[in-house]
């Protein structure tokens, strides 16, 4: 029975769902064509799984009645850091945390509340990021239809508080998410954390940058949320503001948004590959031997001086359109950031 415990911790979600449906199929066989042994086995194996299924919902139905807050944040690690963050100040047992898993910085945003636009979008993403589709499968809660409704299905009597920083991820995630509570008649907060970390005079033990929730030290996270859990409500002008500049980004072709003089701008998607050349002519102390710098290296490179929160799989494939011009060359494999280097060949 222990290993059957251990090797328990070694399945996801997924495979914990399937390992389920086919118990039931076989507990329904050993009912529908099994002995009278067999019926009665399945029959108190159906009864301790409904047993603990009702449990389990009046569990969550206890925990929904308990909550007064719901907060919003735009990515799985900071919807982890958040709950951390709360049940070290005693409100987790009063906070849901809802997550978007999208990187609203890059890919179409077109009718992004509707079947259609998410449908655009995930093709697009599926063609310039080839690591999109596993993490869109592994996290069906939080895909984009799942999230549309759960936020607008949040009652009246709840407080949502929404997380940002100052980066053209967040901001365009909660122009969004204002756009969807357009109807909502309570006031929304929000938690810029940017903004609190240096009004609070706090700087990061390397001096690190700021610009997004994951690069605050924990410990400098921790007392953020212990002040602001509750966020600042916006006014009527500003919740406004923030609907409209929805529909402009949205009605815009660009795939690429950055967030430049306190702003949320549309870009063309090359916009950084001055920024990508540059890295690489300046990690020349990073060089091997043929004059090639791993490729993770330039786009570690890239996302500190340009502080722009764009991804990883965005700057990579900014990198091979780069290779496929003729400006950079590379080596080793293509199909991970960290198996294949690269140099520059010219400068247009």
């Amino acid at each position: 029975m222990d290993k059957l415990y251990e090797s328990l911790h070694h399945f996801g979600e997924k495979e914990l769902r399937m390992l389920y449906f086919h118990l039931l199929k076989t507990l329904d066989r050993y009912y529908e064509d099994g002995s009278i042994e067999d019926k009665h086995l399945a029959e108190g194996f159906v009864k301790i799984i409904q047993d603990h299924i009702d449990a389990v919902r009046d569990h969550q139905l206890q925990t929904y009645k308990n909550e007064q807050y719901v907060h919003l944040v735009f990515s799985l690690s900071d919807a982890g850091s958040l709950k951390v963050a709360l049940g070290k100040i005693g409100k987790r047992n009063v906070c849901q945390v809802l997550a978007f898993n999208e990187l609203f910085s890059v890919g179409p945003l077109s009718r992004l509340e509707t079947t259609a636009g998410q449908q655009n979008r995930l093709l697009w993403m599926m063609e310039h990021d080839r690591d999109y589709i596993l993490s869109h499968n592994s996290n069906r809660e939080h895909q984009l239809e799942q999230m549309v409704n759960a936020v607008r299905s949040i009652p009246e009597h709840k407080t949502i508080v929404i997380w940002c920083a100052n980066n053209a991820h967040d901001q365009t995630g909660l122009r969004f998410a204002l756009y969807l509570l357009k109807e909502r008649e309570q006031p929304v907060h929000i938690v810029n954390v940017t903004e609190r970390f240096h009004a609070m005079g706090l700087s990061n033990k390397d001096g690190g940058f700021s610009y997004a929730s994951g690069l605050i030290d924990q410990d400098h996270f921790q007392v953020i949320v212990n002040e602001c859990y509750e966020g600042t409500p916006l006014d009527a002008n500003q919740r406004s503001r923030y609907e409209s500049e929805w529909f402009t980004l949205a009605g815009e072709d660009h795939v690429l948004r950055l967030w430049e003089d306190g702003k949320v701008r549309g870009n063309d998607e090359s916009a950084l590959d001055a920024v990508i050349v540059k890295s690489v002519i300046e990690l020349e102390q990073e060089q091997d031997r043929d004059g090639f710098i791993k490729a993770g290296i330039v786009v570690g490179r890239v996302l500190d001086t340009s502080q722009q929160l764009v991804g990883y799989s965005f700057l990579t494939y900014r990198i091979w359109i780069l290779v496929n011009q003729g400006i950079l060359a590379f080596k080793g494999l293509p199909s991970a950031l960290h198996q294949f280097s690269v140099k520059l060949l010219r400068t247009d």
